[in-house]
Parts: C-alpha cells; sequence; structure tokens
C-alpha cells in the first residue's frame, strides 16, 4: 500500500473535521447516506442492503478516512475491506461500491469547504489533494476486498455444484425427494429423454463448463461428474437421437471409449443407467457405444477377470507368439468375424493373397485347437478375441 501524504497546511483544518466525527457529530454521514440513496437503487432497495448496514459501512468509512487525512499514521483499511466484501456477498455492482466511495470523499469536501475561511483558505489546495487520494487508497482496497470475495464465492459455488452434480448419481430410492432437491438446485428438468454417458477419458484437459456448452449447442441440457480418469454425465434431451448426438459430442471431445446406458423418462432410472454406461464404455473398442450394441462385449467388461481366464485358456498358445506374429493373427481373426467368414473379403481388408488368410487360420486352429469354421469352437474364438481386445483397450 503506498503511504497517504498529509501535507502540512493541511492538518490543522482535517483534525477539525476529524474532531467532530469523533465527537459523534452524524452531519457528514446522514449526508452521504441521502446521497448515495438517492444516487443509485442498489442501496436503496432494502432487499439488497440494510439501512443498518448501508450506515455501518458509511460511518466506519468517513471515520477512517477523516482519520487518515488527518495523520497518515491512523490509516486502517479495515473498514474498505469490510464493505468490499459485503457488497460482493450481496451482489451489489461494484460501479455501485465505486460510487459510494466518491461520495464519501464529496461529502468530507463539503464539510472541509464549511470549515475553511472561505474559498481562499489556503488550506483548502493542499486538503484537496490529500482527499482525494485518501479516498482513491480505500476505493482500492474495497475493490480488492470485493474482488477476493467474488473469487471465494464462485469457488463454494462451483464446490456446491459438484457436491449436487455427484449427488445426482447416488443410489437415492429411499429419497426421491434429494434427487429432485439436486436437479432443481443445478437447473436441470425434471421430464424429457434422459441419458448417462460415461467417457474413459484424461479429464485433466476438460471442465465440466466446457462440457456443458458442447452439448447445450445440441439442445442438450445436461450436468458432468469429473473423476480420476473418467468423465460421468447425464443429459437431458428432447428427444432419444439429440442424446445419442449428446455422446457422439462427448466422444469426439475426448477421444477415449464412451459409453451410454439405455435412455429412460423417470430421473430414478439414472443409477441403473450409469452402471450400463460404464458397461458400454468398457466394452467399447473405439468411438461411442450403446448398452446392449455389443452383449457379449458387455458381459466381458461386467467380469474383467472372467474375460482373462476365456483369453487365456482359449487364445494363450497365440498370446504367446511374438509381438508381430501374434499382431497378424488376431488382426485375421478379427476379420474374419467382420467378413462374415469370407477368406476373400479378409484377404481384401487386410490386403493379403487369399492364400495368407487361410495360413493364418490354420495356424490359430492348431495352436488353439478351435476351428473357425465350428459354429462352437468360433463362438469361443470370438469370446476369447473380445475378451483379448477389451483389456488392450
Amino acid at each position: 500500500m503506498t503511504p497517504v501524504l498529509i501535507a502540512p497546511e493541511a492538518r490543522n483544518l482535517a483534525e477539525r473535521v476529524a474532531v467532530e466525527v469523533r465527537a459523534g457529530d452524524d452531519t457528514v454521514v446522514d449526508s452521504l447516506i441521502s446521497a448515495i440513496v438517492a444516487s443509485d437503487s442498489y442501496y436503496s432497495e432494502a432487499t439488497m442492503l440494510t439501512a443498518e448496514q448501508l450506515r455501518e459501512a458509511c460511518v466506519g468509512n468517513l471515520h477512517a478516512m477523516v482519520e487518515a487525512l488527518a495523520d497518515r499514521s491512523r490509516i486502517d483499511l479495515r473498514p474498505a475491506h469490510a464493505a468490499g466484501r459485503l457488497k460482493a456477498e450481496l451482489g451489489i455492482p461494484i460501479s455501485s461500491l465505486l460510487r459510494a466511495f466518491r461520495l464519501g470523499g464529496r461529502a468530507l469536501w463539503d464539510r472541509i469547504t464549511e470549515l475553511a475561511d472561505g474559498p481562499g483558505d489556503v488550506e483548502l489546495s493542499g486538503v484537496a489533494a490529500d482527499l482525494w487520494e485518501i479516498v482513491d487508497t480505500y476505493s482500492d482496497a474495497a475493490v480488492q476486498a470485493y474482488h477476493d470475495t467474488e473469487i471465494d464465492l464462485t469457488r463454494a459455488d462451483e464446490m456446491r455444484a459438484a457436491r449436487l452434480v455427484r449427488s445426482l448419481f447416488d443410489d437415492h430410492s429411499g429419497h426421491p425427494s434429494r434427487l429432485l432437491e439436486a436437479m432443481r438446485g443445478l437447473g436441470l428438468p425434471e421430464s424429457g429423454v434422459f441419458g448417462v454417458v460415461v467417457a474413459d477419458c484424461d479429464p485433466t484437459a476438460l471442465t465440466p463448463a466446457s462440457l456443458r456448452r458442447g452439448v447445450a449447442a445440441l439442445g442438450v441440457q445436461s450436468a458432468w461428474d469429473m473423476h480420476v480418469d473418467s468423465v460421468v454425465g447425464l443429459v437431458i434431451a428432447p428427444t432419444a437421437d439429440d442424446a445419442y448426438r449428446a455422446a457422439d459430442h462427448v466422444g469426439a471431445t475426448t477421444g477415449g471409449r464412451v459409453g451410454i446406458g439405455t435412455l429412460f423418462t423417470s430421473p430414478m432410472s439414472i443409477v441403473s443407467a450409469l452402471t450400463e454406461a460404464r458397461s458400454a464404455a468398457g466394452a467399447a473398442s473405439r468411438g461411442v457405444t450403446r448398452f446392449g450394441d455389443d452383449p457379449i462385449a458387455h458381459l466381458l467388461a461386467s467380469d474383467t477377470a472372467a474375460g482373462d481366464v476365456a483369453a487365456a485358456q482359449i487364445l494363450g498358445p497365440v498370446l504367446g507368439l511374438s509381438d508381430t506374429e501374434r499382431a497378424d493373427l488376431l488382426a485375421v481373426l478379427d476379420a474374419w468375424f467382420r467378413c462374415g467368414g469370407s477368406a476373400t473379403r479378409v484377404a481384401d481388408t487386410l490386403f493379403c493373397h487369399r492364400n495368407t488368410v487361410r495360413y493364418r487360420l490354420r495356424k490359430i486352429s492348431d495352436l488353439t485347437g478351435r476351428d473357425t469354421t465350428d459354429p462352437a469352437q468360433s463362438a469361443e474364438l470370438y469370446v476369447a478375441l473380445r475378451a483379448v481386445q477389451l483389456r488392450a483397450g
């Protein structure tokens, strides 16, 4: 803080005003309050600031400023800090805060000129400069307190919102009203097409606000809970297509595996939809997976230990090969299922000869003891392959 310099020749006049204020003379205070109320509706409306609060702020700051005007060693910025905090908490604009300090300076100046020996009093020029420097000092202190309080309030609001969002995904079956209270607190509609979205990704590059804005552009409202390695969201859309578009947007934004549970119309289904969304995200190999699109993958994702056992027992010999040979055989097996068992289509897909495809399929059969042309054995190979793919992410 820059010290407020009091011109020596102004000491007598400034001290006279200070003596009056110390004695409890409310002339300046009453004048200031009248001017503030007349000039600004934020102060005249009792719902914003009570008369008692306004008087306390005016008395505290006028006393502090006049003491500083009389003697720089008496500078006390605590009333300014208190005024700044109070106005921020009540939502009174900072422009109104600054106007009150300017009016306070004017009220002090008017009283000083009344006590002076006319317009030609030699003390006036010195005290004027000192007075407005003091007003600036106190205004700056109040503004800093205002901004600091705004930051604190914003953090508190964000923490409260985060708690409400997280509570959306808790089991409220025994107390449905708590869920509705959380939704109302977040400004979310209680009707529409609901969906729960889970994205396995690095959440540090995202914010709940950016995700809300992104899906809001699609006409979808949402709330997002950030976890260590994933993001969980509730979307409320006008239609099912809009809900799925929101999930697609999340997939494009995060670049990770995204799952969306079965859509629903009652908020009480959030918990079950969250389980489905997590299963779908765990089953996703790429892009967005809707729960039910890949039942085998959903089963494996819900019991990863069983999937690991199936992969080891069925494809163990293949998984034990060198990286290159293992990748070649798994790629052929994957293409075989995707191409409906057509060696020609597999060859076209992998840009190799059909004989290469047949050779690799025979090798898989020799290593695993399972033939891709046998329905039951082929099904086992498919389950094991999906388990390997899900484990690889």
